[in-house]
């Protein structure tokens, strides 16, 4: 593209511009992209001769351009859709991970915590929640500066990485708390398993400038068998309970909540279930 004084033009970066333009004028209109309550949708075509789709990638990184969709009207189409597709793909995973850990975020606990809870209710299989929380991170990031506390933080998501199952959730669900969700696995189990958990953040071996740091984690931890109607909030209250009294009663340790149905009765129809075996295998009524 030239000029009239025939001065040539960097088509990528004029189309930069274009689109700047485009969308400040669309934000002027009252965030109209934004909206996702109208059934109105509009896509936006610009034909673009001669620009490779190379120089588009390399626009769309430096110019914030993510948003714009772009494909060759011409040649192999194949390419850019694999890459469609693997940004599809990432954007997906992002929607449910913490980007600095890497551990699943509060959305997906609380998704994966509502199955598991049902899963518990209709199986009687147990199900049990972890609560974490580093115990006195705020001197963590005052005395070191943000960038430490993160790689703390990233020190810990991998301690719990490492020792959960494969088939467990870890997230993070606050700015130092993480949790666990612990399929199949009763109390016994799940202390057991955050032992390791505290006794791992306890050997961490991190260093700010030379100066070694120790790091200590509380824990609470509620367990449910699904013989009385409880829904995820109310477990996570009574696993965030625990959590606080583990923290009153001088950190660097775990408490178990007292959970409700430990002593509920079997339903009737479980009775009679036990009784029939006891008389086939014993001849005892």
């Amino acid at each position: 593209m030239f000029m009239a004084d025939g001065t040539k033009i960097d088509n990528g970066l004029e189309l930069a511009r274009e689109l700047e333009r485009l969308r400040t004028i669309l934000s002027e209109t009252g965030g109209v992209c934004e909206s996702r309550s109208s059934e109105e949708v509009l896509a936006i075509l610009r034909v673009c001769p001669g620009l490779p789709i190379s120089d588009w990638h390399s626009l769309s990184e430096n110019h914030n351009l993510a948003d714009w969709l772009a494909m060759p009207i011409s040649g192999d189409l194949f390419p850019e859709l694999q890459r469609l597709q693997e940004r599809l793909a990432r954007l997906a995973h992002l929607s449910e991970h913490d980007p600095l850990t890497g551990l699943a975020n509060r959305r997906a606990f609380e998704r994966v915590l509502d199955i598991e809870v049902e899963r518990c209710r209709r199986n009687r299989t147990p199900v049990s929640l972890v609560v974490l929380d580093l115990d006195d991170f705020k001197r963590v990031n005052d005395t070191y500066g943000h960038p430490f506390g993160d790689k703390v933080l990233v020190a810990v998501a991998n301690v719990l990485l490492e020792e959960k199952r494969r088939y467990d959730l870890a997230a993070r669900t606050g700015g130092e708390e993480f949790s666990l969700v612990l399929t199949g696995i009763g109390l016994i189990r799940a202390q057991t398993m955050v032992d390791r958990v505290l006794k791992a953040v306890r050997e961490l071996q991190l260093d700010c400038d030379g100066e070694p740091i120790r790091l200590t984690c509380s824990a609470g931890i509620a367990s449910y068998k699904g013989r009385v109607a409880l829904t995820p909030v109310e477990l996570v209250e009574l696993a965030d309970k625990a959590l606080y009294e583990a923290k009153h009663s001088g950190k660097n340790r775990h408490v178990s909540a007292a959970i409700p149905d430990m002593a509920a009765p079997l339903p009737e129809k479980s009775l009679v279930h036990s009784n029939e075996k006891k008389f086939l295998f014993t001849g005892i009524k």
